[in-house]
């Protein structure tokens, strides 16, 4: 199933970024996984924990500052945003052939830029990877090179590095399940502070993960294994956690890494029989990936008490190496350094492949 892996990272930012139409760096199609939470939802969940969640503040007032916020604390002003702009419409990166953005759209172009920056900084992502999802977006060579080498020189020196807030002060030795029996994914990120001990996202996952939109939170299960997310902020989800990573200091084997995977679904999930896949066609990366379904009851009822259209499936890729959104970096081997675990079966692309 192709997913974006960090389009947005959060459902309020993603207006803005999907606003800006055309090709753009992050903007493309991914196969990858995504800890990030692209999907707004409808519906009700229990109320785990006081709603103080920004969309709600936006549905309050019918102001929505987000993006602006973001941009300032990245350190973008709208001169920069504009200059960005202008490069984007130069080059086919806004609404379309011809058709000038407004400060609003260009905004949105903003937002996945700042991400841009930030994965390459991490060293997530190359500028030969970023002109090659790009070119597979629909730029040509040309457009693809003159938004990378403004990025490079004029747009991402002035973008700060991510500020993580503080963490928590949490009291361990919550139960095994949540209230309603989920384990991990797609459980409330209550539960997950009253039995994981959350460490810093920054050092523990950007390498591996890449760079959040929106809030990051990261949880050690094991002295060799964290789990990287980001909070969704849709407000009908209510911080439940729908996606994530989980990333192993040193490859394991096939059999610890499915534990690891089972160890986070509902008691009810069985495998099956796994699908080896392969990078994209347009990606610049050589790389590969192994792909399990597991058949869960319990996660349909989850995610349809979160009033999302579901199926009774998890999924989750292993890679030996690790991930970006141009797709698996190196061959899959046997051996496991993270598992991109999600919502939902994975299921091949209309060309039949499955595609890492």
């Amino acid at each position: 199933m192709s997913r974006y892996r960090r389009a947005a990272g959060t459902a309020l930012l993603v207006a803005a970024v999907l606003a800006v139409g055309g090709c753009g760096s992050d903007t493309e199609p991914s196969t990858a996984h995504s800890s990030a939470v692209p999907e707004d939802a409808s519906g009700s969940a229990p109320p785990d924990e006081p709603d103080t969640d920004p969309a709600s503040a936006e549905a309050t007032t019918g102001v929505d500052s987000s993006v602006e916020d973001f941009l300032a604390a990245a350190g973008v002003d709208d001169a920069l945003v504009n200059k960005l702009g202008e490069i984007g419409d130069a080059n086919n990166y806004g609404l379309g052939a011809d058709v000038e953005t407004d400060l609003e759209d260009r905004r949105g172009l903003a937002v996945v830029q700042v991400t841009t920056c930030r994965n390459v900084t991490v060293g997530y992502r190359t500028w030969e990877g970023i002109r090659s999802a790009d070119e597979a977006g629909g730029a040509t060579e040309d457009q693809a090179a003159a938004m990378a080498d403004f990025l490079r020189t004029e747009f991402c020196p002035h973008v700060t590095p991510l500020k993580e807030a503080p963490l928590p002060r949490q009291t361990l030795g919550g139960p095994s399940e949540d209230d309603r029996s989920g384990r991990g994914l797609a459980s409330p990120l209550t539960w997950w502070d009253g039995r994981y001990p959350r460490v810093s996202w920054s050092k523990a996952c950007a390498a591996q993960t890449g760079m959040p939109i929106g809030d990051p939170v990261a949880y050690r299960l094991a002295k060799d294994e964290v789990v990287c997310a980001t909070v969704p902020p849709a407000a009908s989800l209510k911080k439940h956690l729908i996606s994530l990573d989980v990333v192993f200091s040193s490859p394991v084997d096939e059999n610890r890494a499915q534990k690891a995977a089972l160890a986070l679904l509902p008691s009810d999930a069985t495998a099956t029989e796994p699908t080896e896949g392969a990078n994209p066609d347009w990606s610049y990366l050589d790389g590969g990936c192994l792909s399990t379904n597991f058949r869960t009851a319990t996660m349909e009822e989850l995610m349809d008490g979160l009033g999302q259209d579901t199926e009774p499936w998890a999924s989750a890729l292993y890679y030996s190496d690790g991930s970006t959104e141009d797709g698996a970096v190196g061959d899959y081997t046997g051996k496991v350094k993270q598992i991109s675990l999600s919502t939902g079966a994975d299921e091949p692309s209309t060309s039949g492949e499955l595609t890492c």
